[in-house]
């Protein structure tokens, strides 16, 4: 089944077909028929590539009906495949050497997302769009661990993200203190290092020793690795999403597979009892009702039940639906991300625990100097606490600009 709401277009429905890693003879009749349509191919493989699903379109396109799609696109989806194989076979083997280091330095590590979802859910690395390498270590190892990475020619990412400026990844602003970038230019290798599995200011977790009793092994690279079980791992990807407003079919892809790759050894009432101790029963609900209402994935009927009776939920789904495939480049406000986080959540103590920390976050990024500010107004080191007056002046014209420049193309295009 696909949804009814989201295939504005037919590239878009066409793409929800083939975002999965088996095809049902419904899903494979639809395809068919929308594969006699005039296509702009072009736009369907941009589309992919922004969604994270360009490997899952080319593997249902080749296994199905590879004769219907135009040479020249098929072979430009070959080519991002292929490309992708490498790739993800490349940072699983860097994932896997890190690893090894850890553990001979006796560190425990949660290696989770990337190609560790790649091969435990979608059992085949080669079928998950990924940029980065994800890591959950203890509190108290972060400083030995960036020291690791530091011997292996990492280096810290720490600060150079700290701006409310960037519109290209609108969480980067609220990164706390639980989040920590190394990169290796030169091989284009990102390592993000956590301590917690979401900030504080979203009220959620999951980052208790609990995880690291429930852990379960999965083969990578010929490598036996520990990661999040089936139940915490759905937990996370439905709260991963939220954050993000499930502006990426990729996320509501992993959870498509990992309930149908995990459905029937998850103890579902033991799942929705913890989504309800940690507050996050209608996050859970929104990412199961998206990966049953765009990709058709079967649920246990208790489930699905309680999840069509939440109409708060569904209203938030819906607005997922209208934005999923929208073209616009205008960055979402701050507003408007604060409202849909309010709305995902179950209580309202958390919806208070929110807005309290999340301004605290906000605050802190907005007074705090960054490269930017020391970029445009040198200032010698004991003349630093300048930059504290400094950096709300520039923001204030820098975005006063923005807004002008916003308000004059609107009229422009009004004309």
């Amino acid at each position: 089944m696909v949804s009814e709401h989201a295939e504005t277009r037919a590239e878009n429905e066409l793409l929800l077909c083939c975002a999965r890693t088996h095809l049902e003879a419904k899903t494979l009749e639809r395809l068919k028929v929308l594969l006699r349509q005039e296509l702009d191919w072009q736009y369907l493989i941009r589309t992919a590539l922004t969604h994270g699903v360009m490997p899952l379109l080319y593997s249902s396109l080749d296994k199905s009906f590879p004769q219907a799609v135009p040479k020249s696109s098929m072979d430009q989806l070959r080519d991002h495949y292929r490309a992708n194989v490498q790739h993800s076979f490349f940072m699983a083997a860097e994932l896997c050497k890190l690893l090894n280091l850890f553990e001979t330095h006796k560190i425990k590590a949660i290696p989770f997302k990337g190609p560790v979802l790649a091969a435990s859910v979608y059992r085949d690395l080669s079928l998950r769009q990924f940029g980065d390498l994800d890591i959950l270590v203890h509190k108290q190892n972060i400083l030995s661990v960036g020291e690791l990475l530091t011997s292996q020619g990492y280096k810290s990412g720490a600060g150079e993200s700290n701006d409310v400026e960037h519109d290209d990844h609108e969480d980067v602003a609220y990164l706390g203190p639980n989040y920590y970038v190394f990169i290796q230019h030169d091989r284009g290798i990102r390592i993000d290092l956590q301590w917690r599995i979401t900030e504080r200011y979203f009220s959620f977790s999951l980052d208790s020793e609990r995880l690291w009793e429930r852990l379960a092994p999965v083969s990578i690279a010929g490598k036996s690795v520990l990661t999040f079980a089936p139940m915490d791992l759905l937990l996370i990807l439905c709260v991963h999403g939220s954050k993000h407003r499930w502006k990426n079919l990729k996320w509501i892809c992993d959870v498509a597979e990992l309930v149908r790759v995990h459905k029937e050894e998850i103890d579902w009432g033991k799942v929705q009892q913890e989504a309800s101790r940690l507050g996050i029963e209608r996050m859970l609900g929104l990412g199961l009702f998206l990966a049953n209402d765009f990709l058709g994935t079967a649920l246990p009927e208790e489930i699905s039940k309680k999840v069509q009776a939440d109409f708060r939920m569904q209203s938030v789904a819906y607005q997922i639906r209208e934005r999923l495939f929208a073209q616009s480049d205008e960055p979402t406000g701050d507003f408007q991300r604060v409202i849909f986080y309010l709305k995902a959540k179950d209580r309202w103590q958390d919806r208070l625990q929110f807005c309290l920390r999340y301004l605290s976050q906000w605050l802190h990024t907005v007074m705090t100097p960054n490269s930017k500010d020391r970029a445009v107004l040198p200032l010698p080191a004991p003349f630093f606490f300048l930059y504290y007056f400094f950096r709300p002046l520039r923001l204030a014209v820098n975005f006063g600009w923005l807004g002008l420049t916003r308000i004059y193309k609107g009229n422009d295009s009004a004309k």
